[in-house]
């Protein structure tokens, strides 16, 4: 009987763990993918010699595609979809919830570089403000749990 009562408190300390260990994993690969983009912008601006401002979309194309796989393999590696038709899906829910948030943060850095704020600090910045976005997105939106998309 004691058993049956402790049930539901074990269930959502499950819970919590999971999202704690989800939570840390798109922290390791938000973290991953921002110091390669960072090192992909320098090397674009500082070797390249290319525009901060071109220098950002090269670099923010990269690290969508970059963090989709990582997310996709590791973060939500419980909920990936499977088929093409799945995987297609997935990718294409990504991207579509990025077409907000990349323009949005290319505006943000161009401001901020225009106002005169180092362009791997602006880069940073603007990860930031549109971290807590992408996570709720992805995980209700793009990596749907099965109870989620039905």
């Amino acid at each position: 009987m004691a058993e049956s009562l402790l049930a539901p408190r074990r269930g959502a300390l499950v819970a919590v763990r999971s999202r704690r260990l989800r939570l840390g994993r798109f922290a390791v690969v938000g973290a991953v993918v921002m110091a390669a983009g960072a090192l992909l912008l320098v090397a674009l601006v500082e070797l390249a010699g290319m525009s901060p401002h071109l220098a950002y979309l090269i670099q923010a194309l990269f690290s969508i595609e970059a963090s989709f796989v990582l997310s996709r393999a590791w973060t939500w590696s419980d909920r990936r979809a499977t088929g093409r038709r799945g995987i297609a899906g997935e990718w294409l829910r990504f991207h579509t919830s990025r077409l907000l948030t990349v323009p949005a943060n290319q505006g943000f850095f161009s401001l901020l570089v225009g106002l005169g704020v180092g362009y791997l600090a602006a880069n940073a910045i603007g990860i930031a403000v549109s971290s807590a976005v992408n996570f709720v997105v992805a995980h209700h939106l793009v990596f749907r749990s099965k109870e989620d998309a039905s």
